[in-house]
């Protein structure tokens, strides 16, 4: 049996339908603080769902019990200063609790969903960001990055104390999800209703696909590649690029105007402080107006060289096909 948390997101979302596509290969218990969540209605009764939070330390021990592998994919994602306090409970002090319940009850196997951000960005990135490459304090590295960096440091102390680890550090994360307002499939969203601007910078890009594979590839072939990291990047694109991409592939007109960075962080600003005065989260932040304005390139190789059958969906095809998704229920949502 496998235990899983974040089962209800954006990779959750994936890593489920292609749970059922393989005919139901382990069984599944689902940490959700929502049983009667979207996501969840077409497995009900083929799954085990349980009632919980990562805060509810002595809940999780029981639930680990009998499960041999554990995908850690929850998380709280916010660049709003706003959610610092709730961003550290749940990306830190819930992983350390899930890490401690492991242990207790005796889990063999620990997958841990982290991201690029956790690697750091140097202030002066000189060539590739690798798994190699260790964590800097900068003006580029965002809150969330730290609490994802801190959680690591957690997981690689269970590793220390017995536990099998494996962690994946996925680049932004593009494909479909029940809802389209929500992290990246919101890109999809914004340039089919006219989006005018685009930020300067370059980032790492992968397939939700991509990220699902490399999860069950990693638990089939265990314990090869264990105790390892692998950044999961299938190519770094200009943020102008994936947004033209994206235009041509809903048949709209691509933004058209750059944000310079000066201007993109002093927007972050004034947004900040409106939510402030409102008690509203900003669209935009000072957090990632820099990231969005600066450019970092990852190298995503390493899981190719550990296990030769993956391989990368190049990113054209991952937006052309999310862009199909998306289309189609813009379809049928207007009827």
């Amino acid at each position: 049996m496998w235990f899983v948390t974040g089962a209800t997101g954006f990779v959750g979302y994936s890593f489920l339908k292609e749970w059922e596509r393989r005919e139901y290969p382990v069984p599944l218990r689902l940490l959700v603080r929502n049983p009667k969540h979207p996501v969840l209605k077409p497995y009900l009764g083929k799954v085990e769902l349980v009632h919980g939070t990562l805060t509810d330390t002595e809940v999780l021990i029981e639930y680990c019990r009998g499960a041999n592998a554990i995908i850690h994919a929850a998380a709280t994602i916010s660049f709003s200063p706003r959610s610092r306090t709730w961003m550290h409970k749940t990306n830190v002090e819930g992983t350390r609790n899930l890490v401690n319940a492991a242990i207790e009850a005796g889990v063999q196997r620990f997958v841990y969903l982290s991201s690029i951000a956790a690697l750091g960005r140097p202030a002066s990135p000189d060539g590739l960001i690798t798994e190699d490459t260790l964590w800097q304090d900068s003006p580029y590295n965002t809150f969330y990055g730290y609490t994802k960096y801190l959680g690591e440091k957690e997981v690689w102390r269970g590793g220390e104390e017995g536990l099998s680890v494996i962690v994946f550090n996925p680049g932004i994360i593009l494909g479909p999800y029940i809802d389209w307002r929500k992290g990246s499939p919101a890109f999809f969203r914004m340039v089919s209703q006219g989006l005018l601007a685009y930020p300067v910078g370059t980032n790492g890009f992968v397939g939700v696909q991509d990220v699902v594979q490399a999860i069950f590839l990693s638990l089939d072939k265990h314990p090869h590649g264990w105790g390892e990291r692998y950044i999961l990047v299938a190519e770094n694109w200009k943020y102008q690029k994936i947004f033209a991409e994206i235009a041509h592939a809903v048949k709209k007109a691509p933004p058209r105007f750059p944000i310079p960075k000066e201007l993109a962080v002093g927007v972050g600003w004034m947004m900040e402080k409106v939510g402030r005065w409102f008690g509203l989260p900003a669209a935009v932040t000072r957090e990632t107006a820099r990231t969005s304005s600066s450019d970092f390139l990852y190298d995503g190789s390493k899981i190719t060289r550990t296990y030769p059958e993956f391989q990368y969906t190049p990113i054209k095809s991952v937006i052309q096909e999310t862009a199909k998704m998306f289309l189609q229920h813009a379809r049928t949502a207007q009827r």
